[in-house]
């Protein structure tokens, strides 16, 4: 991971997106070795998310100790206790689809308390139906259907602001992959992951501090520009901003949402006000890339 995040897996470097598959693609099966016949306990399971964090940590540049969940979450990367359950479920019915005179059919029959028996009363086992097993692609479905099923838990069982905040669905966030400057990119990644507005320091506008209830309303961003987004419904608890980036499109070749450049245009406001050492004198106009692609295109 020392030598690809050398290479260009780091914030300076490839995309997010791309460092996150260049992870999943490269360093992440060396984590995952053996773990389809491994016994392990809750203790190693632990370290083993340690493990990824600190990787995904060397990609987007966090301290030690930040939190990894929104991050995995955006990216759509699966938490190791999962890519172990996967593994070991996929090992399993590899071994019950063997002949009967197998050594290793034969081996399982003749001693009881084998480490096969173990790894078959892990639950996502006992929780797979026969169907899921007849081919690949039906597998791979309801392993998407399951981890989906986890994470609704997760949801319902959690108060973290941020991932509740993202989309509840597993998949890549748009956020990752629709057309954007560096800059802007960098902004709605790190609003995802409350590293904007970050630690709260009082605000230029002399009202709060730079939190993210404050800046919805601060006076130092133009009003006018929170008219142009889409407002959620009476219901919705969350933060404006966060609503309105659950609505970007769900592929890169959609047109441009009309609150595009509004949205990032609020998001270098806030940067300004929560970062305002920062050199913004040769950023790009917000959201400037996806209008030019969407009218080079009409």
């Amino acid at each position: 991971m020392s030598q690809l995040n050398a290479m260009g897996l780091n914030r300076n470097g490839f995309s997010l997106l791309l460092s996150a598959r260049l992870y999943a693609s490269f360093v992440r099966p060396k984590l995952e070795y053996g773990l389809a016949i491994a016994h392990l306990l809750k203790k190693n399971y632990t370290e083993l998310n340690r493990v990824q964090d600190r990787c995904l940590r060397m990609i987007v540049g966090g301290h030690r100790a930040s939190s990894t969940v929104v991050l995995r979450h955006i990216c759509n990367l699966p938490s190791m206790d999962f890519r172990a359950d996967t593994l070991v479920l996929k090992y399993c019915l590899r071994v019950s689809g063997l002949p009967d005179d197998c050594l290793l059919s034969l081996l399982t029959s003749s001693v009881p308390l084998s480490l096969l028996s173990r790894l078959r009363q892990r639950r996502i086992v006992h929780d797979c139906p026969p169907v899921a097993s007849s081919s690949t692609s039906r597998l791979s479905s309801w392993l998407r259907r399951y981890r989906q099923e986890r994470f609704d838990a997760f949801l319902q069982s959690t108060s973290r602001v941020l991932i509740r905040a993202c989309r509840p669905v597993l998949r890549v966030d748009p956020v990752l992959f629709v057309p954007a400057s560096r800059a802007d990119r960098s902004r709605l990644v790190r609003w995802r992951m409350g590293w904007l507005p970050g630690k709260p320091r009082p605000c230029s506008c002399d009202l709060g501090q730079t939190s993210r209830s404050h800046l919805v309303v601060c006076t130092m961003v133009p009003s006018y520009l929170w008219s142009c987004l889409p407002f959620p419904p009476t219901s919705y608890v969350g933060n404006h901003i966060d609503y309105v980036l659950n609505q970007l499109p769900l592929s890169s070749s959609a047109s441009c949402p009309p609150f595009w450049s509004a949205l990032c245009t609020i998001l270098w406001h806030l940067d300004r006000l929560c970062n305002p050492d920062g050199d913004y004198t040769t950023d790009p106009t917000p959201g400037q890339v996806w209008l030019d692609k969407s009218q080079s295109l009409s």
